[in-house]
């Protein structure tokens, strides 16, 4: 009675029917035609019958993106070199900063499918963003957080962006699905695609922000962090001002319940319902759920249905996302260990800019899988469907970390640092005196130094070590107890008296960086009675060292390529040497007089960072046919009622992603680099093939409502009541009154 109910006949007057079911499938029919009139009246012919709104909405998600992304890009650097973090913490900070960025985004899911609605929430949110992106720029000035910098100010800042891009970040592309008639899937496909272009538009910034951060110097440091934060501040603010621009040309789509909260009540009732039942011994119905039905009605009940399925097809998802996200953590760290490249006018190429390839690929592939890629396998008979391209994703980002894992094993097999075995000890020495000297003991053979030569080590038994050294007729002994597995350097120098002597110092090459874009240099001041440095990169190097009676090493990063160094012994400019510095290489520096004289210790980074464009390429592909189809499935399959909580959902698998990531670099200590990367590919094999099983036997929705309509259709023909209303209903009115008596 309740089908043939939806089958009643239009009364003659021409009057809405009076049943519920029939006063919204009218209701929704009127919304619908509203929204193509506007549709009609406000496209753009070249973005394939796009709204007006959806071009505010996408200026907004660009500059948004634009700050997220030139924000998150120099995070990793920021932590390592501003904070001093090691690369494991900085890891895991990085990774919980994206974690709670999309576990946030089920509050702004939760708060958008509420009677607030959408707009409000994507307005209140992006304020707390931008406060977090004035907050981050602030607190990265010298001196605002102490000397050292402390990290409270970084971690308010990470708080403040974290809630404000997860608030925003499942409703600002459920608004725009809002904008666009639901009916038209050519046209959401087309929005999704376009969204996810504009999204790495905007992340061109990846390119611009590491720029800012190693080209200009400020408040006195080389790097200059304040103004590379301070940009994704200015965007995000540009951002908001769009966004609230245009909304007289918004189609607000208002829910009338709190949906999050009625789901959780309505799956409590159905359990505890259940629970009744199966103590009273009393069967129960089709589905646990159905015994909601009564006091949420059977509609709102299928929409739980569909969320519970959506949510087991989401299970496996959250690893391929673990691995995707080490790109600004795990490949970043690697491309800091590799040999960087010119680009011209702009300086050296930096390790942090290497995600920009992705963005890049991105806006070159997007259309490709669009136009080409996806129309040839329909051609073929083979249709890419939403879950056969989340799978064939999910391989692809697979195949590219254990890509990377060889990589790596390339970047670590590269001339390593100097290194003694247990039992043993190296010794190197390095004539910082005013002439020629020669050495000789029994641990060595007899040589002769000239003036500034650094000789390479040497292997000695751990132990007492003794020998002499020569100068015309002067002399001095060297004596020391060799320790095990450490490393010396031995400096012939002009005493404070005048006279020849030496300084013995322990080597050690572990606490120096490793940069892809910059050689770290040890500064040795032989000189006894004056202090001394050298100055390069147009003054943003400077390496100071006291006299021969503050005797020790200072040490620091100079970029890599053509370097002019100037020598100032007591704040006077004495002369200028010129090399070539290698990146990742390290160097010992000794100031002998007004003289400089520059060993390389290391080999540098001899693998190029272009290397790691392949796995680029192949883990972009599978973005493309993971994360975009994911937005768009996530989307399209959810209920009318659901949708900005089930891209909230779908933003969660990243949320458990980072987790993953956390929790296994917390526990398990790789052997090496390589090993991590190639342990993370095999087990996206795994998950892949568990994805194959969960999907298994999965409807789509336009499936399901055909087939849905194909039994409705079946009814009509066996049912005498419907079959006979439907004749009814195509009369004359008298015919539709008298046979309406007769029922």
């Amino acid at each position: 009675l309740q089908r043939a109910a939806m089958y009643e006949p239009v009364p003659a007057d021409g009057s809405v029917p009076s049943t519920p079911e029939a006063s919204t499938h009218v209701q929704r029919s009127h919304d619908e035609e509203g929204r193509q009139d506007m549709c009609c009246k406000g496209r753009f012919k070249t973005l394939a019958k796009m709204p007006t709104s959806i071009a505010f909405i996408s200026g907004n998600e660009f500059c948004e993106r634009f700050s997220y992304y030139g924000f998150r890009a120099i995070l990793v650097i920021y932590f390592s070199r501003f904070l001093s973090w090691d690369d494991n913490q900085s890891n895991i900070m990085f990774n919980l900063f994206n974690m709670f960025n999309y576990l946030m985004s089920a509050f702004g899911g939760a708060l958008a499918d509420s009677p607030i609605g959408k707009y409000p929430i994507i307005v209140w949110f992006s304020v707390i963003y931008a406060a977090g992106n004035i907050v981050m720029a602030f607190t990265a000035i010298p001196g605002v957080t102490g000397t050292p910098p402390e990290s409270w100010g970084c971690i308010i800042g990470l708080m403040l962006v974290a809630l404000g891009t997860g608030g925003i970040k499942p409703c600002v592309s459920a608004f725009g699905g809002d904008q666009l008639d639901q009916s038209d899937k050519k046209l959401m496909r087309t929005y999704f695609a376009l969204y996810y272009f504009i999204i790495n538009a905007g992340s061109i910034s990846m390119l611009i922000t590491p720029m800012l951060r190693a080209r200009v110097a400020c408040f006195g440091q080389s790097e200059c962090y304040p103004l590379a934060f301070g940009l994704p501040a200015v965007l995000m603010v540009i951002a908001i001002l769009l966004f609230v621009a245009g909304r007289p040309r918004y189609h607000m789509v208002k829910p009338t319940r709190n949906v999050v909260v009625d789901t959780f009540k309505a799956v409590y009732l159905a359990i505890k319902l259940r629970y009744l039942r199966w103590r009273a011994g009393t069967e129960g119905g089709p589905s646990w759920l159905d015994y909601a039905a009564k006091d949420y009605g059977h509609e709102f009940v299928a929409d739980i249905k569909v969320l519970k399925r959506l949510l087991i097809v989401f299970l496996p998802t959250p690893l391929f996302w673990t691995l995707y996200d080490q790109q600004g953590s795990r490949w970043t760290l690697q491309a800091e260990k590799m040999k960087m490249f010119s680009i011209g006018a702009l300086g050296e190429f930096q390790p942090d800019m290497m995600q920009s390839c992705n963005t890049v690929l991105l806006l070159l592939m997007i259309p490709t899988f669009q136009k080409i890629i996806y129309p040839f396998f329909a051609r073929i008979g083979l249709p890419a469907t939403p879950l056969r391209r989340m799978g064939v994703g999910m391989i692809l980002c697979a195949f590219a970390f254990i890509m990377s894992g060889f990589v790596q094993i390339a970047v670590d097999s590269k001339p390593s640092i100097p290194e003694a075995v247990m039992g043993t000890s190296m010794i190197r020495f390095i004539n910082a005196y005013n002439s020629s000297v020669i050495l000789n003991g029994t641990a060595l053979s007899t040589m002769s130094l000239p003036v500034g030569i650094i000789t390479e080590y040497t292997l000695i038994d751990s132990g007492p070590f003794a020998t002499e050294v020569f100068s015309g007729a002067l002399k001095t002994d060297v004596a020391f107890a060799a320790a095990s597995t450490v490393l010396y350097s031995v400096y012939a120098v002009v005493t404070t008296n005048g006279v020849l002597g030496t300084v013995v110092l322990q080597d050690d090459y572990t606490a120096y960086a490793e940069n892809g874009n910059s050689g770290y240099f040890q500064l040795f001041n032989s000189n006894p009675n004056a202090s001394a440095s050298i100055i390069g990169d147009g003054g943003d190097f400077s390496l100071q060292a006291g006299p021969l009676a503050g005797t020790g090493f200072t040490g620091d990063s100079l970029l890599s390529g053509p370097q002019d160094l100037t020598i100032n012994v007591d704040g006077v400019a004495k002369a200028t040497s010129s090399l070539s510095v290698v990146g990742g290489a390290q160097y010992t520096a000794v100031i002998a007089g007004d003289k400089l004289f520059v060993h390389q210790d290391t080999a540098g980074n001899e693998v190029t960072v272009l290397w790691q464009v392949p796995q680029y390429v192949v883990v972009t592909m599978g973005e493309i046919l993971f994360s975009i189809t994911g937005y768009e499935f996530a989307y399209t399959e959810a209920p009318d009622s659901m949708k900005a909580v089930m891209q909230a959902c779908w933003l969660l698998t990243t949320a458990f992603g980072s987790a993953i990531i956390i929790v296994i670099t917390a526990i398990f200590q790789f052997e090496s680099d390589a090993t991590a990367l190639f342990v993370f590919g095999t087990m996206l094999v795994v998950v892949f093939v568990l994805f194959l099983i969960v999907t298994r036997g999965y409807k789509c929705r336009e499936k399901r409502e055909e087939e849905e309509a194909d039994v409705a259709g079946t009814d009509m023909d066996t049912d005498p009541l419907l079959s006979r209303r439907s004749e009814v209903s195509l009369g004359s009115p008298a015919s539709a009154a008298s046979a309406s008596s007769s029922v």
